[in-house]
């Protein structure tokens, strides 16, 4: 029961990471990693913070496939 509380509150208060990702998703986006990358202002990711300075490591772009069949 704990575990699904817990799993609750962590949806609930990463629901805007959620939603961008499944709205890009559904436009044929994917997920790479694209190594250690300064954050960018604005652009919502997932930052892991070294030396202080916040960074990602992974970004959405489109999937070539879907181009192609555009």
């Amino acid at each position: 029961m704990i575990f699904l509380f817990a799993i609750a509150v962590f949806i609930g208060a990463n629901k805007d990471f959620f939603e961008f990702d499944m709205h890009y998703r559904s436009q044929g986006y994917e997920w790479q990693h694209v190594g250690r990358t300064p954050a960018e202002p604005g652009y919502p990711h997932l930052e892991v913070y070294e030396d202080g300075k916040p960074y990602y490591y992974y970004q959405l772009v489109k999937d070539t496939q879907t181009q192609q069949s555009d």
